[in-house]
């Protein structure tokens, strides 16, 4: 039966036999559990959600109005968006209307219709109170640990378990989500529930239907956020853009000619506000797409930022990770164990003491962030064990590189540091 993304909360014991003067043997508990799905062709495709087929030994579908169950097959899922596709022995349905995700807007009246602790065809109403939803960690892939895609679209419409599956309706009765998930610390519905925007439901069954899996653009960079100083230091907006904190070697991305520190603005004409907007946008591409990109990045020779435009062929997303981009040779200098950088900041070369005490891979080349003052600028920057890699865009060594690097005071300083494994650029006054 349906697996509810709630938990199997409809766990039945098969009732026991009756009393005889031997025990009887115990019995395996049956475990079943309720979604909803919405039915797209005549001929008994439906959408519901991956987390309610997953696992399961054997799905029945009730389709309303038929009163009788179906026996229905898989034919794909696809874990990191939550959809799946499922086919039921029928003819003659009615197929959905299905609406455009991405004309809703906040406060449109919606409805969300399942069967909520089995109540069947049940209706409830609201508004759409979010667009956009991501990065809450709800769906992803595990056994390949990687992240979900998650654009979800926020409502006020009561959803419960059972609803899973289910579509979110807008006035005209036209499909624009699956119900998916709620955020709640009860376990019941609080307020906020979530759907997928059917837009991206429909193209991933599309792709299952004709090649089994989803074909997703693959890029190849690691990005964050463009915070408030490094927007500053690039001359642009605050609140849009990413930064590229590496290339993978031999990506789309390398063969394009992104580089580490690079700042992306846009993509093919549409404004990039984040990673996760950027990420859903390079893997709704298939394959072999071109796609163009508007990039600023800091010319060296020219001592301020200028714009370009990148193009990336986009290819398959590897099974593996791939190798970031190899470091540069680094400036020959004399080392020096340890010293005052900027303002409330003292670094230190790299021992294989400090590699230890901070956990930093013996192939990680710069110095460490010894201490930072809690009252200093740029302790709202670095943090202690942070390792030093670059200085305003030269790899360092030692400490004699990196205060050599770093320009006069007063000068912002642009580091590559890395943190938790990760790399980051980040700006601070020297």
């Amino acid at each position: 039966m349906f697996r509810d993304f709630f938990g199997d909360w409809l766990d039945r014991r098969e009732p026991g036999a009756p009393r005889e003067k031997q025990r009887p043997q115990p019995r395996k508990p049956v475990q079943t559990g309720l979604g909803s799905g919405v039915i797209i062709t005549a001929d008994g495709y439906n959408l519901t959600n991956n987390h309610v087929v997953d696992n399961a030994d054997e799905l029945k579908v009730e389709i309303a109005g038929k009163g009788r169950e179906y026996i229905a097959k898989v034919v794909g899922t696809d874990p990191q968006t939550d959809v799946a596709l499922i086919k039921v022995g029928a003819e003659g349905l009615t197929p959905a209307t299905i609406g455009d995700s991405s004309k809703v807007r906040v406060g449109d009246v919606v409805l969300a219709i399942g069967s909520p602790m089995g109540l069947e065809q049940s209706v409830t109403h609201g508004i759409i109170s979010g667009l956009g939803r991501s990065e809450l960690g709800i769906i992803g892939d595990a056994q390949r640990g990687q992240a979900g895609y998650e654009n979800f679209i926020q409502t006020d419409a009561a959803i419960n378990p059972g609803n899973s599956g289910g579509p979110l309706l807008d006035e005209q009765g036209r499909v624009v989500g699956l119900n998916a998930a709620i955020e709640t610390r009860s376990g019941m519905f609080a307020g906020i529930g979530l759907a997928i925007p059917i837009n991206m439901a429909v193209s991933v069954a599309r792709d299952l239907l004709e090649g089994g899996k989803v074909q997703r653009g693959f890029l190849g960079i690691e990005m964050d956020y463009l915070d408030a100083s490094m927007a500053e230091y690039l001359g642009l907006e605050f609140g849009s853009g990413v930064i590229v904190n590496a290339v993978v070697a031999d990506s789309p991305a390398a063969k394009a000619g992104f580089h580490e520190g690079d700042a992306i603005i846009s993509i093919n004409d549409q404004k990039v506000t984040g990673p996760a907007q950027l990420r859903l946008i390079v893997s709704a591409n298939h394959p072999g797409t071109e796609v163009k990109f508007r990039v600023v990045r800091y010319n060296d020779t020219l001592k301020h930022p200028e714009q370009m435009e990148l193009t990336a062929k986009l290819r398959a997303i590897p099974d593996k990770p791939g190798t970031k981009t190899e470091k540069q040779p680094a400036h020959e200098g004399s080392p020096k164990s340890g010293g005052h950088f900027i303002k409330g900041v003292a670094i230190e070369n790299l021992s294989d003491e400090i590699r230890q005490d901070y956990n930093i891979a013996s192939e990680v080349e710069g110095v460490v962030v010894a201490s930072v003052e809690k009252n200093s600028a740029a302790a709202a920057v670095l943090e202690e064990g942070d390792v030093i890699m670059q200085v305003n865009r030269k790899p360092v060594k030692n400490v004699a590189e990196a205060i050599a690097s770093k320009g006069g005071a007063g000068d912002a300083a642009h580091l590559k540091i890395l943190r938790n494994g990760r790399a980051k650029f980040v700006i601070v006054r020297s």
